[in-house]
């Protein structure tokens, strides 16, 4: 049996740091726990294909969402079943920290209010949820910070009228 290397020890250590944006890429991009794996797989494939090329030049989350993001993306196109047929019931989306979130339904009700999202705004939207800043999240998208930001004025609106709209009230939750 062959021994890790460093490169391989601290590639695993900083995919399990970030493990929870896999997670959430995943419950947004796939219908199910089968394809949730699938993409989860080929997501870690890609990642590791692409380490090499990581030159911290980014955070290693910013270079991770590019290349998570592409992979979801291109292995949606491959997937052109019936779209949003959602099943993400059974998905256990990690909070930022990678552990459970505190209301699981409102999460749920979340991800299915992004599934009906254009796919470049729930990358958007997904970043902006990890708190990632206006440039982090123009450099995955190659879009212009002045371009995100006016985005997610407009995601925030059509997410909060989705929310509503399916019974969710925010100061019931946060009040």
């Amino acid at each position: 049996m062959k021994r890790m290397t460093e490169e391989q020890r601290a590639f695993i250590q900083r995919i399990q740091d970030a493990q929870g944006i896999l997670e959430r890429i995943c419950a947004v991009y796939t219908q199910d726990k089968e394809s949730h794996k699938d993409l989860r797989q080929e997501m870690l494939l890609q990642l590791w294909k692409s380490y090499s090329s990581f030159r911290a030049q980014s955070s290693f989350s910013t270079w991770m969402y590019r290349v998570a993001l592409n992979t979801a993306l291109m292995y949606r196109r491959k997937q052109k079943r019936h779209w949003p047929t959602v099943s993400i019931d059974d998905v256990d989306v990690p909070n930022a920290e990678g552990g459970a979130v505190a209301d699981p339904e409102d999460v749920q009700l979340l991800y299915r209010c992004i599934l009906e999202f254009p796919k470049l705004d729930r990358a958007i939207i997904l970043m902006q949820l990890e708190q990632k800043s206006y440039q982090e999240i123009a450099d995955v998208t190659g879009l212009s910070e002045g371009n995100v930001s006016v985005r997610l004025v407009r995601i925030k609106q059509k997410l909060r009228m989705l929310l509503e709209e399916r019974g969710y009230k925010a100061e019931e939750h946060h009040g």
